[in-house]
């Protein structure tokens, strides 16, 4: 009797049956069984398949039988779905090319792409009311084309713009096209949820149906599921990265019963495979008609971060998209492999008919002036300051190993840019204290500013010094912000966003503001989102003048908010050291959109002789490397530890030295 293979459908499997006793008395092919995690019965084998590798595994088996000279019939079963999975592989990749040659903007040779752009573009210019610029156009017209696909244009290209553009399209076709459209739901942070609302009044010309999935007390949880399980529910339905998981059955049973648009909104956060935002979002992703995904940072930490951002949008092809599994992505990571390796550009070229990119350079922004407003410390911060640095550069000088990833020298690096900005910051945990006594104690916590490895800092008088600063002097750089809001920015009705790092910052800086008669308005993250998104408006409204002035913190509005409609005017009484926040606050005013000729002014507060200038010519570096990854067509990985302030370490102590040689 001949050995026969055919395939169990109910159970992805091939079925191996005959006189299978003999085959597993052959010792190499039982190895080649046994990688392939065989099973067997008394009379058929067993081995297992995912789609993707039908034909390479049905080959493999092919392979080994021919070897150990042992005849095998496919039967027709097995032959004709391999058949159809292999005309199904063959239509992905002529899809992907003509996929490519759009994202290349190469497609003119091509008489059907150019028949579909031709419709593509009648129907943009009938539903949208927004015009776009080409490579908007491209872009919107790559992704509906894809249906499935990512977008990593640069902060500021108008990503929203583009995915409105592609919906239009969509919706548009006939309802029995597979690509029909009417819904989208989009998954982002929640202060993208406002401007997503306002972006699509902007392109339609008519405000959204829209739900916000937000909230946990009982009313607003019976409101989702309402929603959830409507049978019209609203066109856009907006929800947080982490409120996925709790609502994924009804998300799943949402998707299954409406034809939607699925967008992940900054999809680098679901990077992790593992984890509950990542795991969750791609396996509601399984049965939305359209997936896209949207980041201008893809792969933040190593090449792996692509991993699940392409299983989002291909959840049953991204092993065949990839051509990588995770493991071999963190090996190209850990090995620091070069970009210019086999491997990489194998993997750029994998991926490139899956995303397209809108580069900073591309953009062709209006002009941008930079200036650095040098400040001298007034007496009593001055004396604060070096105080707090000299006891710090002698633990740093005797700690040869000293890095930030010690919590004690991350707290010395916070308090020291606090005393660079405003001391009365540092006295927020001493406070906290009953009395000075219990002070001296090193293994308080409040004491942990001013400990160093062996002793323990006991001065009084210094701690209240540093307590009753609020009363003894403003702060120079407060001073110097009120100057340049005075005497530059706020003139003729002229708007202007400041940007601070530490929260009580910006409480006793709108204090000392509407002291001398300037309003100014919160966007922090102790401001409810209904607020931020109200102050949001009419700060973004030229016409309305309630008031010119905002604080911010980039933690809290870094990323998804355009500020550039009314204003064009930034200060920065600090620098986040974290690059990307740094870059992706300057782009809250500087994007698509503005005016020519429109100047965007970037101020910058730094202290003399402190910190300040030490964080601001490491982050110089940090920008050039950055901006030349910006600007590659893929940036793989920024290749910029963000969160590691060594080197900041080192160039304290340099500092500090060259300051001492000077006396």
């Amino acid at each position: 009797m001949a050995l026969k293979v055919d395939i169990d459908t109910n159970y992805s499997r091939f079925r191996i049956s005959g006189p299978i006793d003999n085959v597993l008395s052959k010792k190499r092919i039982l190895g080649t069984l046994r990688r392939l995690k065989y099973s067997s019965d008394k009379s058929n084998i067993y081995i297992p398949f995912d789609e993707e590798a039908k034909v390479q595994i049905l080959n493999e088996i092919q392979e080994a039988f021919d070897k150990n000279k042992l005849p095998l019939q496919v039967l027709s079963g097995a032959n004709n779905e391999l058949k159809l999975y292999k005309d199904e592989q063959d239509n992905f990749k002529i899809f992907s090319e003509k996929a490519e040659l759009i994202r290349d903007n190469k497609f003119s040779d091509n008489l059907d792409l150019i028949h579909d752009f031709d419709n593509f573009q009648r129907v943009i210019k009938k539903e949208l009311i927004r015009t776009l610029y080409d490579l908007q156009l491209l872009s919107a017209f790559h992704m509906s084309f894809s249906q499935n696909s990512c977008n990593f244009s640069v902060p500021g290209a108008g990503k929203t713009s583009i995915v409105y553009a592609a919906y239009a399209y969509l919706k548009s076709l006939p309802l029995n096209d597979s690509r029909h459209v009417d819904k989208l739901v989009i998954v982002g942070p929640i202060s993208s949820f406002s401007p997503w609302e306002i972006e699509f009044e902007n392109c339609f010309g008519r405000k959204p149906t829209s739900f916000r999935l937000s909230g946990d007390d009982d009313i607003i949880k019976s409101h989702k599921l309402e929603h959830l399980y409507s049978p019209q529910p609203s066109e856009l339905t907006l929800i947080f990265h982490g409120g996925v998981e709790s609502l994924k059955d009804e998300l799943l049973d949402f998707l299954e019963r409406n034809r939607t648009m699925l967008v992940v909104d900054e999809a680098h956060k679901i990077k992790n495979p593992d984890g509950v935002w990542g795991k969750s979002i791609t396996d509601i992703a399984q049965v939305a008609v359209s997936r896209v995904a949207l980041t201008g940072t893809p792969a933040p930490n190593g090449y792996q971060d692509l991993y699940n951002i392409f299983k989002f949008i291909h959840p049953y092809k991204y092993k065949q998209v990839i051509g990588f599994n995770y493991g071999q992505l963190e090996d190209l990571t850990n090995k620091d492999t070069s970009i210019s390796s086999d491997k990489i550009i194998k993997l750029r070229n994998n991926l490139s008919p899956f995303f397209i990119r809108i580069k900073k350079s591309d953009l062709k922004l209006p002009e941008v002036r930079e200036e650095i407003h040098y400040v001298d410390m007034h007496s009593y911060q001055r004396e604060i300051y070096d105080f707090i640095e000299s006891k710090y550069i002698k633990h740093f000088r005797n700690d040869s190993s000293a890095t930030v990833k010690d919590i004690l020298n991350k707290a010395k690096l916070i308090r020291l840019r606090q005393a660079a900005t405003d001391p009365s910051l540092l006295s927020k945990s001493l406070k906290k204290s009953i009395s000075y006594s219990e002070l001296t104690d090193s293994n308080h916590p409040d004491a942990m500013f001013l400990t160093d490895t062996n002793e323990y800092i006991n001065d009084s008088e210094f701690f209240k010094k540093i307590i009753d600063y609020i009363n003894l002097e403003v702060p120079a750089k407060f001073t110097e912000t009120l100057k340049l809001l005075n005497n530059e920015i706020l003139i003729d009705d002229a708007k202007c966003i400041i940007w601070t790092i530490f929260i009580d910052n910006a409480l006793r800086l709108k204090d000392y503001l509407l002291s001398h008669n300037i309003e100014a308005e919160l966007l922090i993250g102790q401001v409810k989102q209904e607020e931020r998104e109200e102050i949001i408006a009419k700060f973004n409204n030229p016409m309305n003048q309630d008031f010119n002035v905002v604080i911010a913190n980039p933690f809290s509005v870094a990323e998804s908010i355009s500020l550039h409609h009314g204003c064009h005017n930034a200060i920065y009484l600090e620098k986040d050291y974290n690059c990307s926040n740094f870059l992706q606050s300057k782009d809250r005013i500087h994007r698509v959109g503005l005016n020519p000729n429109q100047i965007t002014h970037y101020h910058y507060i730094v202290s003399k002789d402190s910190i300040d200038e030490v964080i601001h010519n490491k982050l110089q570096v940090k920008i050039e490397r950055m901006e030349e990854i910006i600007n590659d067509d893929l940036p793989l990985f920024e290749l910029i530890d963000n969160d590691d302030e060594t080197d900041l370490i080192q160039g304290l102590i340099k500092n500090y030295a060259d300051r001492a040689s000077k006396i």
